[in-house]
């Protein structure tokens, strides 16, 4: 049991990084800050907007992008590695959070986790490989549709139902939008996509 406990031990202290992981910090300082500052201004409104769109709120967001920068920091695989919000769990965490509560959130959380222990401990990620680009662009293209149609809603200062299909929620959204006051919200996103 003892040695059990000891290799777990071990095997933890292993992904904690070394003086040695640090030797170029006093040649590379001033660029690490600078892309440590470039990194926040791009994810920290990005993660206040997740937050947002998938329903647990804005500060939410905020905190998991900190407490995910700190953990990439200290476990990242890689001194350079850049973590941030995603947009692919906008599309999973909304739908749940409007059926089951923000609560769920958490469970989520650290199933995802496991998930990722297991998957990294078993090399299974090196499968990825595999999977044809255009199958990526097609994941990702579809993650960015869906993201749009949650916004539409608010793009029209309109309300929508939450947990109902995206596409119908959208279509629903401009159907019952106040066309004076949302031509008004539209001219605010002309003007931010311009």
């Amino acid at each position: 049991m003892r040695r059990g406990a000891a290799r777990v031990g071990r095997a933890v202290l292993a992904l904690l990084p070394r003086g040695a992981d640090y030797a170029g910090v006093r040649r590379s300082w001033r660029q690490d800050l600078l892309a440590g500052v470039t990194v926040g201004i791009v994810a920290l409104p990005l993660a206040l907007g997740f937050g947002v769109s998938s329903g647990v709120g804005a500060a939410a967001g905020l905190v998991t992008a900190v407490i995910a920068g700190l953990v990439a920091a200290v476990f990242g695989g890689s001194h350079v590695q850049v973590s941030g919000p995603t947009g692919a769990m906008v599309v999973v965490l909304a739908p749940i959070v409007a059926a089951h509560g923000v609560g769920m959130v958490a469970v989520l959380s650290v199933l995802a986790g496991v998930l990722l222990i297991i998957v990294g401990a078993s090399r299974i990620g090196r499968a990825v490989a595999f999977i044809p680009w255009p199958v990526v662009e097609g994941f990702t293209a579809g993650i960015g549709v869906i993201i749009f149609l949650q916004q539409v809603p608010l793009a029209v200062a309109s309300h929508a139902r939450h947990g109902e299909n995206t596409a119908l929620a959208a279509v629903d959204a401009v159907a019952a939008a106040a066309w004076p006051g949302a031509l008004a919200s539209l001219a605010v996103v002309a003007l931010v996509v311009a």
